[in-house]
């Protein structure tokens, strides 16, 4: 028999003014992956272009597409292929990717979300301890117990810079996973871009509700599970199987994509208050802010002068670090 090349790229459209390529990669029977730009990159624009592109294929309600799983360079579309043929389903998203202008005219939904979070809180340090005694007594990125110290030496700033900057932003979620409910969200601040390496090897456990960041990656863990982000605090639930809480009773998940969130610093008995009022009373209100990001105007921003300077000066800092924080 003959063999074949297989190539997994059904299509593409060439980069075109603020639009990068778009490959369109068959990723199984009755998936589809849409990846914005040929190399690997980071650049929010491209995940503002996924979630408006998302938005209006999904207005389309075309039938035999299930569902849509929107990241930060890319899009997955699963579909009914009996019913939906992929090359049909790429002439769909096409039509929208087309018939989008310059980055600098596109909006889209998205809520502002005021969480508390108590920092260095004894519900995450049990974490820590057990990750020390249970899988590495000699793990680098433990300092004092906890890793908010190991977080700041990474970043050339101290601990309360650093609290400073998570709680001096709002971070943006570019897509939900790795766990149920749980969102991938990146500052928008650049100047708050703090960066850190993951543990080496994984937790085996984290509580529900702590923070975390991986890279320049924050995570909220929805429910007790493993994982490898450096942790710094806990919020509130922002998942619950029972969906006894009226905002849970639509989806047991809350982050949407595109949401923004904003931290202030709380206490410890704050918070546990409120896990009660929302488990058991189920009579907490969560602070959501209904809105629209204006991609033009978080580019001005992003692009002034005050915020250039800004985030060179905490790369600066990030540089230096990096020759004195002991490797994870």
């Amino acid at each position: 028999m003959q063999s074949r090349d297989y190539n997994v790229i059904l299509a593409h459209l060439p980069e075109a003014g603020t639009r990068p390529e778009i490959l369109f990669r068959q990723a199984g029977d009755g998936f589809l992956q849409v990846e914005y730009g040929s190399v690997p990159r980071f650049n929010l624009v491209d995940s503002f272009r996924v979630l408006t592109v998302n938005s209006a294929v999904l207005a389309k309600k075309i039938p035999g597409l299930y569902e849509t799983v929107p990241g930060l360079r890319t899009n997955l579309y699963h579909f009914d292929p009996v019913q939906l043929s992929v090359h049909k389903l790429i002439d769909e998203i096409k039509e929208v990717e087309e018939s989008i202008g310059d980055v600098n005219d596109i909006e889209f939904s998205s809520r502002l979300i005021t969480l508390p979070i108590a920092f260095e809180d004894s519900e995450t340090k049990k974490a820590v301890e057990k990750y020390v005694r249970e899988v590495r007594p000699d793990a680098p990125n433990v300092i004092n117990g906890y890793n908010i110290e190991f977080m700041a030496l990474c970043n050339g700033v101290t601990v309360s810079e650093l609290k400073q900057m998570i709680c001096g932003t709002e971070w943006y979620n570019s897509g939900n996973g790795f766990w149920p409910g749980g969102g991938f969200f990146w500052p928008l601040d650049p100047r708050c871009a703090i960066v850190v390496p993951k543990y080496n090897p994984p937790r085996t456990w984290t509580p529900e509700g702590t923070v975390g960041i991986g890279g320049p990656c924050l995570y909220i863990y929805p429910t007790p599970t493993g994982g490898g982000y450096q942790l710094f605090g806990r919020t509130i639930p922002i998942f619950q199987f029972s969906q006894k809480h009226p905002l849970f009773q639509e989806s047991p998940t809350f982050f949407r994509a595109g949401d923004r969130i904003r931290f202030y610093e709380s206490s410890e008995e704050e918070v546990l208050e409120i896990y009660r009022h929302v488990h058991e009373e189920t009579d907490y209100e969560y602070n959501i802010q209904s809105g629209k990001f204006v991609v033009k105007e978080w580019l001005e921003f992003y692009n002034s002068l005050p915020v250039q300077e800004g985030m060179k000066q905490l790369q600066a800092k990030q540089e230096a670090a990096s020759k004195i924080a002991p490797r994870v």
